[in-house]
This record gives structure tokens, C-alpha cells and sequence, in this order.
């Protein structure tokens, strides 16, 4: 989440794009260097008093904003959790042939390969259901179709899944 000078991911992205923008000019349309000189004025200063609006006091009983995460609950967690990881999964042949052949007419086949993965780097030690974070899947593939169709189609020979519900679900991979 933040890094060793304590700017956060988002501020460098946003710098980022920005440095894009500038160093690329022939690329970029005009109105997206007139958003990053403007970016560049007061983004920061900006996203501060964002984050300052967020705080909470840690033993507050009723805070204004019930569903606001307290933002040292965050840190704790990226500071527990450590940073970012993006392990590279390559799953043996035999597994991408069966999914291949389980996945249904109209589901790519991405689909039950992304799951699959995420369950294999997800899968807690002492259990065997993983929480699947629908809404992220669905932003993941660009798509509702994932939530609203695709997921449905699954077959359950291979997945098998808890009701959906607040945009979660768990969900377990039978490998045989």
C-alpha cells in the first residue's frame, strides 16, 4: 500500500499516468494533459484530506461513518499482511485439458483458469473453502457477466459454491 517514503499506491499511479502523459504528449489527447497539469497542482494536498476525513479514533463507540474502516486498521493490515504479492500460477496440463473440457459453452475458459489459480494461492492450510470476492472478479474481467452468468454455469463437479451473498461467496476446487 505505501512505500518506504510513505506515498501510497495511488498517488503513484497518479504521478505515474502524469509522467506518461508529459514524456508522450504525441499519444495523449490534449485533455488528458490538461487533467494532469491539474493533477499535478493538487492531487496530493487533496487525497490527504481525503485520507484525514477517513480517520477515526481507534476507541470511538459511534463513529459518524459506521461502514468507514478505521485507517489504522489498514495500515495494520498492509503492514501484517506485507507487501503486494503477484505469485505466477502455471497449472499442469492435465488440469488445463480438464478445464478445457468442463468449461461450459459460453464461459472462456479464463474464467475457470483465473478461479482456479486464485484458489490454489488463496486455499488456507487448515481448510478448504476460500472466500471469492465477486465483485472483484467481475471488475477483474471487465464484465457483470461474470457475477451475473458465468459463475452460474460453472460446473460443480469441479466448483463448488456457497450462496452469494454481499458480493462474496466461498467456493472450493474438487481437483479430481
Amino acid at each position: 500500500m505505501i512505500d518506504e517514503h510513505g506515498v501510497g499506491w495511488l498517488c503513484r499511479h497518479v504521478r505515474n499516468v502524469c509522467t506518461f502523459v508529459e514524456t508522450c504528449p504525441e499519444t495523449t489527447s490534449k485533455k488528458a494533459q490538461e487533467n494532469c497539469r491539474a493533477l499535478k497542482k493538487g492531487f496530493e494536498e487533496q487525497w490527504r484530506k481525503k485520507v484525514v476525513q477517513y480517520q477515526t479514533p481507534v476507541f470511538s463507540e459511534a463513529p459518524k461513518y459506521s461502514w468507514i474502516l478505521h485507517f489504522d486498521d489498514a495500515l495494520a493490515d498492509a503492514l501484517e499482511l506485507g507487501p503486494l504479492r503477484q505469485p505466477e500460477i502455471s497449472l499442469p496440463p492435465e488440469l488445463l485439458q480438464r478445464i478445457e473440457n468442463l468449461s461450459p459453452k459460453g464461459v472462456p475458459p479464463k474464467v475457470l483458469q483465473t478461479l482456479i489459480a486464485y484458489y490454489i494461492v488463496n486455499k488456507p492450510e487448515d481448510g478448504d473453502w476460500v472466500v471469492l470476492p465477486v465483485s472483484n472478479f467481475d471488475a477483474f474481467f471487465g464484465t457483470i457477466s461474470f457475477s451475473h452468468k458465468w459463475l452460474a454455469m460453472l460446473p460443480e463437479e469441479m466448483i463448488q459454491r456457497e450462496k452469494q451473498s454481499f458480493g462474496i461467496c466461498r467456493y472450493r476446487i474438487h481437483f479430481s
